[in-house]
């Protein structure tokens, strides 16, 4: 005998909806073994990645939750010129459980102050959208047995945003010449 459709789609709702929302602890433990492929470089306040690492577990109500985003995971890394933030975010949205969004960030906070001064310069002027995505590097929806594959991919989305055509000054220098000397061969006299 089948099921009526509407108790169908009600059971698989329900089925959805009883599935757990990210184990922020089990992200955080696989981000830090991903992380340690590279030498802690020594940031102010911290004593390894795992410090690094600001986590959001979720509340008991936001299991029943029908919609909305919530951040989980993020860690910033820094270089010379940039700094990005690595986070992961996952819907609520019981249709979406077991589904996460990671992305990347260049210089969040300072582009997000430009951006904001440039749309209270363009308010008072002719209003152009002053929003734009330019400081996202990399979004990419992912499930838990992609994370490592997916770091790589941010990775190398940062890798690329740091890399340059050729640098902005001029080597100096002279290669240095290998001075050639005769060999001298023992010959069948000696």
């Amino acid at each position: 005998m089948p099921l009526d459709k509407k108790v169908q789609e009600a059971l698989a709702k329900k089925l959805r909806q009883e599935m757990k929302l990210m184990d922020v602890e089990e992200v955080k433990k696989d981000l830090v073994e991903w992380l340690e492929q590279i030498p802690f470089p020594n940031y102010p306040g911290a004593a390894s990645w795992a410090d690094c690492i600001k986590t959001f577990p979720a509340k008991p109500e936001e299991q029943q939750m029908e919609s909305g985003m919530r951040l989980r995971v993020n860690f910033r890394l820094y270089t010379d010129d940039n700094e990005y933030l690595v986070s992961f975010l996952e819907s609520l949205n019981p249709n979406s459980r077991g589904k996460y969004i990671l992305t990347v960030h260049v210089n969040w906070q300072k582009q997000e102050k430009q951006i904001q001064e440039q749309l209270e310069t363009i308010y008072f002027g002719k209003f152009d959208d002053g929003l734009k995505a330019k400081h996202t590097i990399w979004a990419q929806t992912i499930e838990k047995e992609q994370i490592r594959a997916a770091l790589d991919s941010c990775a190398i989305a940062i890798l690329g945003n740091e890399l340059q055509g050729e640098p902005s000054y001029e080597t100096a220098g002279i290669p240095i010449k290998i001075p050639q000397v005769a060999a001298k061969f023992p010959s069948s006299d000696d």
